[in-house]
């Protein structure tokens, strides 16, 4: 009997989701299909039917975290935009307590921009690109006149913050953390008409 297409979907997910929080936690090369297969409980042949390879898999996983990451749900869900900016940047430089269910692919694979393989590079673009789209969104509407450039200029700052912060011991790795918060903030204040209110 012929799976029908709700099961097939349904496959699709749990192998996206699967290699989704892997690859957002650990990077292309050190990632193998077999761990993906094991954590989605399924076999190679489920794999097969849906993706020809592995950066294929990535480049679908990546889009699936990029759609599921908190930035794009919260702010479908939270009407006040300011608060919403607020929590990006703060949960951004608080991996560790970040939703271990929708990674942000942005914040792990800063290794994987500079991959031999193309797929896996544009992948990691268009999260980055995505980001950035949403960021700029949101300062548009706080009237910022450079929010594209003030928006690109903050998603690096997260990304470099965090990739570096991970190879220091406690406390100065908060410590880093808490610095840096407060100069991004400081920097979005500087860029809109309506400041945010800075709290630690």
């Amino acid at each position: 009997m012929p799976y029908t297409p709700q099961h097939k979907e349904q496959t699709r997910q749990r192998i996206l989701q699967a290699a989704a929080k892997l690859f957002c936690s650990h990077g292309f090369d050190r990632v193998t299909l077999t761990q993906i297969m094991k954590k989605a409980n399924m076999t190679h042949g489920a794999l097969y039917a849906h993706f020809p390879g592995k950066s294929s898999l990535y480049e679908a996983a990546m889009q699936f975290a990029t759609s599921n990451a908190f930035w794009a749900r919260d702010d479908k869900q939270t009407e006040n935009k300011e608060t919403h900016l607020k929590a990006l940047v703060a949960r951004y430089l608080s991996w560790t307590k970040n939703d271990k269910d929708h990674p942000s692919p942005l914040e792990f694979l800063v290794t994987d921009a500079a991959h031999k393989e193309e797929k896996v590079r544009q992948a990691y673009q268009a999260c980055f690109d995505s980001l950035v789209e949403r960021l700029a969104t949101i300062l548009k509407k706080r009237g910022s006149e450079e929010a594209d450039v003030l928006a690109e200029e903050t998603v690096v700052s997260l990304v470099g913050t965090v990739a570096i912060a991970r190879s220091f011991t406690q406390p100065m790795q908060r410590d880093f953390i808490k610095r840096a918060q407060a100069r991004i903030i400081h920097r979005l204040n500087s860029g809109m008409n309506r400041p945010l209110t800075y709290t630690s």
